[in-house]
């Protein structure tokens, strides 16, 4: 299979808030917004987001109503420390202090407004995978 693209599609309440506050807070950047939902990309690579609202009628209607729920939108990044004090200047809130596992992902989570959670990881020594 040639894969061309990736895009996950999130069913939420309020589509533009969860792009905005990835735009806002992680460095994404809205490609399209229509209504009933918005996407986003971030220009270090990744899948395209797409958050739908529910009861969206292009949506299939046994999924109209199933919010994403359960969903770890994860992001590796370089020091997670300073991320953590950058969020909290700008008025974010951490869901979890830094923790670490056995395996060296230490990591942080934040809920975005639609309670969505999106985990800073640092691996300490190599990443295992």
């Amino acid at each position: 299979m040639n894969v061309l693209a990736t895009t996950l599609s999130l069913v939420v309440g309020d589509p533009v808030a969860s792009a905005r506050f990835l735009a806002a807070h992680f460095g994404f950047r809205e490609v399209l917004a229509f209504d009933g939902g918005a996407a986003v990309e971030h220009p270090g690579g990744g899948p395209t987001l797409f958050f739908l609202r529910e009861g969206l009628a292009t949506l299939d209607p046994a999924q109209r109503h199933v919010l994403a729920q359960g969903i770890t939108l994860a992001l590796t990044v370089a020091d997670i420390e300073a991320e953590v004090a950058r969020l909290r200047s700008d008025g974010v809130q951490p869901a979890s202090d830094i923790r670490q596992d056995d395996w060296g992902e230490r990591y942080v989570q934040i809920a975005d407004p639609n309670g969505l959670i999106v985990q800073l990881v640092q691996w300490v020594g190599e990443r295992p995978y």
